[in-house]
């Protein structure tokens, strides 16, 4: 069998305080720090094929940053570019987005700058601490933390986060969310831990306030070192979670109901005793072929309808929340200056009998089901977020029932360019 080797990496990010938290849709600056923000990376190489991936603490990125981050560690490594692939986690409570807007509010310079450092060396770090290693997969599942946000009313609407005001006409969740709880482990040949991959779906908005802190992920990562060693590196990959967070809705039809402030602790205690749980049915690879596979290509997008802006005219002329009220100056600014095509790409790394799938957006659940469907019985782990952010990609029933994430400008993309995108990557996997 071909030898694999694998390095991994981590550097802290906590930027200053006084950035702001992109939680909400106006400026919210951080006053204090209740966990620290890190960027994590790790290399793998089998006979000279090589691949880097990313994992930031942070709530988006785009290609202006990504681009930056993966031509300087190619630079460094002399891995090409495009067998490289940096991942937001899509924590709420990081800093500044890496991207140059966001709900109106401009790129931070000075948070962009640390990020992209600490990223590059990390990366760089990783590749250089390559040792021989045995590489072992898992994959269970975890229902108990993770729901889909979009629910069918008694009155036929459909309705994002409906909240206690509304949990009594609950009638079902439209969409099922995916379950998959994936690791990937990696040991050197006398059996020490060197890193791991974990896979998950959900949407790591569970803190809120005006401390950054690394949400329910970050937990997970403590509760693994307080096992094995705080040498031992754990990235993170959100799976298709756009329309999934940790909130049961149907829960609040009990008045007494409270998510405690803490719950991010609890979820990354449950999801730490999962993957300790799988640790136990680990299954050594006998293939550890590494390869990578790429594919950029323009998609059009949406453009504002009628209803669209009839919709955007009556907010703006009301009492509206302010979530509906910067959708629709974002509805008149896209009508001012429209955008017509959008750059996809889409990248798969394989390692061994695993293939790492990479998605520029925030995929609703049922995508990541489709794509585990097309590509079976091959394994796949899933990240939103990867190398850009697009957006929502949401499908029916939520697509045209007008929520949140599935109107202009939060859902760039008709339902038939997600059809082609999810093929696409399907096509990429059996490639390689």
């Amino acid at each position: 069998m071909k030898q694999l080797k694998c390095g991994a990496a981590e550097r802290v990010v906590t930027p200053p305080l006084g950035k702001n938290i992109p939680q909400c849709m106006a400026p919210n600056y951080a006053t204090g720090v209740k966990d620290d923000l890190y960027t994590h990376a790790l290399a793998v190489e089998c006979e000279g094929n090589a691949a880097i991936l990313i994992s930031i603490d942070t709530s988006g990125l785009g290609t202006d940053f990504t681009d930056r981050v993966r031509a300087a560690v190619s630079k460094e490594t002399g891995i090409a570019p495009t067998a490289i692939m940096v991942s937001a986690i899509h924590i709420h409570t990081g800093g500044p987005q890496l991207l140059d807007t966001f709900w109106g509010q401009g790129e931070d310079a000075e948070t962009d700058a640390l990020f992209f450092r600490e990223t590059v060396d990390a990366a760089v770090s990783a590749y250089r601490a390559r040792v021989p290693v045995i590489a072992s997969f898992a994959v269970g599942q975890e229902d108990r933390i993770s729901f889909c946000r979009n629910y069918r009313l008694t009155d036929g609407s459909i309705k994002m986060n409906p909240g206690r005001k509304h949990a009594h006409e609950i009638v079902e969740a439209v969409t099922p969310i995916d379950p998959t709880l994936s690791v990937l482990r990696f040991e050197d040949m006398s059996g020490k831990p060197v890193a791991e991959i974990v896979n998950f779906a959900c949407h790591p908005d569970t803190v809120g306030g005006t401390e950054y802190s690394a949400d329910f992920p970050g937990a997970m990562r403590q509760n693994l070192k307080t096992v094995y060693g705080n040498d031992y590196t754990v990235l993170f990959f959100n799976g298709c979670s756009g329309n999934v967070n940790h909130i049961d809705a149907r829960r609040f039809t009990d008045p007494d109901f409270r998510y405690p402030k803490d719950h991010y602790k609890k979820m990354g205690r449950i999801l730490a005793d999962d993957v300790l749980e799988l640790h136990k049915r680990l299954r050594p690879m006998a293939d550890t072929t590494v390869g990578v596979a790429h594919r950029r290509y323009e998609e059009p997008r949406r453009q504002p309808a009628d209803v669209d802006m009839q919709w955007a005219a009556a907010v703006l002329a009301n009492e509206s929340s302010k979530v509906d009220r910067r959708l629709a100056r974002e509805l008149y600014a896209l009508q001012e200056q429209p955008r017509y095509t959008e750059q996809v790409e889409l990248q798969v790394i394989r390692i061994g009998e695993l293939y790492v799938v990479g998605i520029p957006g925030e995929p609703f659940s049922d995508l990541g089901l489709r794509l585990r469907a097309l590509v079976a019985p091959r394994q796949v782990m899933i990240s939103e977020l990867a190398n850009n952010e697009l957006g929502y990609f949401a499908t029916e029933p939520a697509f045209g029932g007008r929520v949140y994430e599935a109107i202009l400008p939060s859902a760039p993309f008709e339902l038939s360019v997600l059809d082609r995108m999810i093929e696409n990557a399907a096509e990429l996997v059996k490639q390689l």
